[in-house]
Formats: structure tokens, sequence, C-alpha cells
């Protein structure tokens, strides 16, 4: 269902369950919410885009990032080769992706590995108290407070694992059922 209305609305609306996903699950290790209701948030923007564009315009601006990049020269080092590559994709990408030198590479982020990458973070937060010799998913805070988010530590690993596994599925899901 695709109307001129409906486009525009979610055009608008998109941003705004982003950020508000995004404040839901910062907000979350200290108060209700979290992951889970932060990716859930997030994936209704991602949902609606499905529903009004489909599945592959979704995927096409969401999903596929383009990278620039000078062919590694033979005697540079690796250091030399990642800093020019990080001035090409993020400095000056738009002065620089139409030089003759640098050649474009798309890669498509699939939702199986948005799953793979939550599922590795929330483990991966627990395991960092069996690493110091406690119990598995022991807390361990900074000593420092950052004014949005807090006081940063491994539950915050665990939410931003929690929101990229929900967020994976939900995509997952809606692509496998506009598909069909």
């Amino acid at each position: 269902m695709k109307t001129v209305i409906l486009a525009v609305a979610i055009r608008i609306l998109i941003p705004i369950f982003i950020i508000f996903s995004v404040y839901t699950l910062f907000r979350g290790h200290n108060h209700p919410g979290g992951g889970f209701i932060g990716g859930l948030i997030g994936a209704i923007a991602f949902v609606f885009h499905t529903m009004t564009h489909g599945p592959q315009q979704t995927v096409d601006t969401f999903l596929k990032i383009n990278l620039y990049g000078y062919p590694r020269q033979p005697n540079q080092s690796r250091s030399l080769y990642l800093m020019r590559m990080m001035r090409v994709n993020v400095w000056r990408r738009r002065k620089m992706a139409h030089h003759p030198e640098i050649k474009e590479r798309m890669i498509r982020v699939e939702p199986i590995y948005i799953i793979a990458t939550g599922l590795l973070l929330a483990a991966g937060s627990g395991v960092v108290g069996l690493v110091f010799g406690q119990p598995f998913m022991h807390a361990y805070w900074a000593d420092f407070y950052i004014p949005i988010i807090g006081k940063p530590g491994t539950p915050i690993l665990f939410d931003i694992g929690v929101y990229l596994l929900v967020i994976g599925v939900v995509l997952k899901i809606t692509f496998v059922m506009s598909e069909e």
C-alpha cells in the first residue's frame, strides 16, 4: 500500500521513532525501558517503511553501506592504508567519491548479522564478570558520568545487544513476511 500521505508521514515519523528508541535504550539501564522496548520502537520505523515502500527499498535505504577506497599499494603499510580509507569514507566522502582512483564497494547488512552482533554484545557483557573472577553478568561501572547516557558499564552493553537483537529479529520477520 503506497499512498502519498503515508509515504510523507513515514518520512517524518522514522527519525522520531529512531530518536525515541535510542532515548529509551539509554534511559533504560537506570530507569524503566531498555534494550527490548527500545528495539521494538526502533523496529516500528523499519516495519512502517517496509509496508509503505517494500522490502527492497528498505534494504536499499537503510541496510546498504557504500564504501570508497583506493587500491592498496604493495609497499604501503596497513595503518597508512586504513587512514587513507578513513579519510575517504568519513571526512571527504562527497568530494573524493568521483576521483578516478577511488573504487566504490557496496556492503549489504543482513538482519542475521545484526542479530549475531546483538547476541555477541549481550553475551560478551556477561563474560566480563567471568574474566574478573565474578559471577556471569556481574555489572562493572565506569567512574565517570556521560551527560545523556549516564554512567557507562556492562549493563548498557547488554542493553545495546538486546536492542540490536530485537531490531534484527523484527527486520528478518518483516522481510520474510513481506516477500510472500
